[in-house]
């Protein structure tokens, strides 16, 4: 099949590459039937050479006329981590930042359940390649809650010594600055944990695989190595337990996050995006709109149009 491209005609009409338009009076467009294009549309009658005319077609009002090139390119986030970004598009903060962003950037997922930052840094290059023809201009990663569980007999489980972890983060925030002078990084740090929700009474206290202590010292270390690195980072260990009920209304199972966790971290990843000094600005109020003249605001559960802070609080 040819390949159909955006050739500026009178009624925006996109005709195959291979054919050649003909001088024909009352600006129609006569294509040949050898196109292969046409062969699969157009039934032949006979085997000698005929031609057909293309009329001007009638575009309804509310669609826009001009001419689409495809594909758009848009700038891409990327949220990149463990299961905290994985099941953030199930009603969570990736939920909230796709629709936000929904007319303006493309948000991928590359979220890995189960994963530490040793797992991270090995697929690092496939997930993020120099040599991709774009780069993303956005990077949110979180890597920390599985690597601060505690260490298994024999060395199995993902926990990975703290020393190392700050290593690996700093090995990978390294490679992603590397990626182009406009991508910018934002680490989200260990997240608290409840866990009376995640155990129970089958262990007790000072034999339980994973604390929220330990949540502590690794978000602290991940931190840490954004100061180093000059990125920007949130403290989710700090901004989760902000409320005197955030065991009761945080998680969903002690670990990964309610509508209401989920309403922190869209909070706090927001306010980094309006509050950065970059340029160009990431924040969705200030990016540019494809098909401006056909955009409203983003929509909450009603359909009525609402702002970033509804939005939020909706978790929608």
């Amino acid at each position: 099949m040819s390949i159909l491209t955006s050739t500026l005609l009178p009624s925006s009409l996109l005709i195959p590459r291979r054919t050649k338009p003909i001088n024909s009076p009352n600006n129609k467009v006569v294509f040949h039937k050898n196109d292969h294009y046409l062969n699969r549309i157009v039934t032949q009658k006979k085997k000698a050479s005929f031609c057909i005319q293309a009329q001007a077609q009638q575009v309804e009002p509310s669609i826009p006329s001009s001419p689409i090139i495809y594909p758009t390119v848009r700038p891409k986030f990327v949220l990149f981590g463990s299961s905290i970004v994985q099941f953030s598009y199930h009603e969570g903060w990736g939920a909230t930042l796709a629709h936000l962003y929904a007319r303006q950037v493309d948000l991928i997922l590359r979220g890995y359940a189960g994963w530490n930052s040793r797992n991270a840094l090995r697929v690092l290059d496939s997930v993020f390649p120099k040599n991709a023809t774009q780069q993303p201009s956005l990077v949110i990663v979180y890597f920390g809650g599985n690597d601060a569980t505690n260490p298994r007999p024999g060395g199995n489980g993902p926990h990975v010594p703290l020393e190392e972890y700050k290593e690996n983060m700093k090995k990978i925030v390294i490679h992603l600055q590397s990626l182009s002078e406009k991508t910018r990084v934002i680490f989200l740090s260990t997240p608290p944990i409840n866990e009376d929700q995640i155990f129970g009474d089958r262990y007790p206290p000072h034999q339980r695989p994973m604390t929220n202590e330990s949540h502590r010292i690794y978000s602290e270390a991940g931190l840490e190595v954004s100061r180093e690195l000059n990125i920007k980072a949130i403290d989710l260990w700090s901004a989760i337990q902000e409320r005197e009920d955030w065991k009761d209304v945080s998680f969903s199972d002690g670990i990964h996050f309610t509508n209401e966790g989920s309403k922190v971290v869209s909070r706090e990843i927001l306010k980094v995006l309006r509050e950065a000094d970059w340029k160009p600005s990431l924040h969705w109020r200030d990016m540019p709109i494809e098909f401006e003249e056909y955009y409203t605001l983003p929509t909450g559960p009603g359909g009525e149009p609402t702002d970033e802070q509804t939005l939020v609080s909706l978790q929608v």
